[in-house]
């Protein structure tokens, strides 16, 4: 009688022990998924997997790149929003998942600002202001002063929301009135400013520098804060209209409720990914600007401010996705 009632009691124990001692299995225990929000093969997925290798270098764990494109990155935002918030799920997020698309929808299927934990931003993709050769400004400045001679006859293509809202604050600040002209891609939009069907374009810096470089268009200004390493001859529209800071950005997000240590952990490897030369360099050479170290909560901060501005200019303007 006395076996069978210890049988239970030994088995209990067990169980306890063996769950006691998985609990304490360091961070990371297993590979871990990064789901980027876009088709395999383009600059988001180069860079996800270059950072998701060397990270996984780091961790000592395999880090599994998960395509889920579509939806303007809300398909892969929803999966990550909807994940255990255990470190192993994690969203490579651009400026659109975050601080542009809870202002587009009305109805959006996460929320940006409760659903995720900030880890690191990564990457910087500035926009380029292009225009064609002919076109007889080389400055900002010049340009407005164009525009302003001859309000809204000045065409702009544009074939992201980033790039519209990037349009829209430099009319905002700059008191001019561009004609914004939408196009379906960058390639085509590219075209045409080449063709000179339309005079200038927002494009991103990663496609238009290239052909800066041979000559076949102009950049006037970008749209980052500052100007960047490996193009110092751009200058930038702050440069002429102080406080303008809006391109492309990429970084990694958690799950809302993952642990602080974990979070952590994972801003520290990104860290360490993004000041290893190898890494610099390949970023660099695809016209991506990686950003200076930072923590969870300069992250953070980073995020809110942009969202500010971000939401300013599309509640002026009437933006609107659905």
């Amino acid at each position: 009688m006395r076996i069978h009632v210890t049988r239970p009691i030994w088995a209990a124990a067990f169980v306890l022990l063996f769950v006691s001692v998985a609990a304490a299995q360091p961070y990371p225990s297993r590979p871990i998924t990064l789901i980027v929000p876009f088709a395999a093969g383009g600059p988001a997925d180069f860079l996800g997997r270059l950072i998701g290798q060397r990270m996984g270098e780091d961790l000592g764990q395999q880090i599994v790149v998960d395509n889920r494109p579509g939806a303007n990155t809300i398909i892969g935002a929803q999966a990550v929003a909807k994940a255990k918030p255990d470190g192993y799920t994690l969203l490579m997020a651009i400026d659109g998942t975050l601080v542009m698309n809870p202002f587009l929808y009305s109805k959006l299927a996460y929320d940006a600002f409760k659903d995720f934990e900030p880890v690191s931003l990564i990457a910087l993709v500035p926009s380029a202001l292009v225009a064609n050769v002919n076109v007889p400004a080389n400055s900002i400045k010049e340009l407005v002063d164009l525009e302003k001679a001859k309000p809204g006859t000045f065409m702009i293509g544009n074939s992201t929301p980033t790039s519209q809202v990037a349009i829209e604050l430099l009319n905002m600040m700059a008191g001019t009135k561009m004609q914004i002209i939408p196009y379906k891609g960058g390639n085509t939009q590219i075209t045409a400013e080449l063709a000179g069907d339309i005079p200038l374009g927002m494009e991103s810096l990663n496609v238009s520098l290239p052909i800066y470089r041979d000559h076949k268009i102009k950049i006037l200004a970008l749209t980052s804060a500052q100007r960047l390493s490996f193009a110092p001859e751009l200058p930038t529209i702050a440069e002429t209209y102080p406080g303008y800071d809006l391109g492309i950005w990429q970084s990694i997000v958690a799950p809302a409720g993952t642990p602080r240590p974990i979070i952590e952990r994972l801003s520290a490897a990104l860290n360490k990914v993004m000041a290893l030369p190898e890494v610099r360099e390949r970023l660099l050479a695809a016209a991506v600007a990686p950003a200076k170290p930072n923590t969870p909560e300069e992250f953070a901060a980073f995020i809110r401010a942009q969202a500010e501005m971000r939401a300013k200019v599309i509640k002026a303007v009437g933006m609107k996705l659905d």
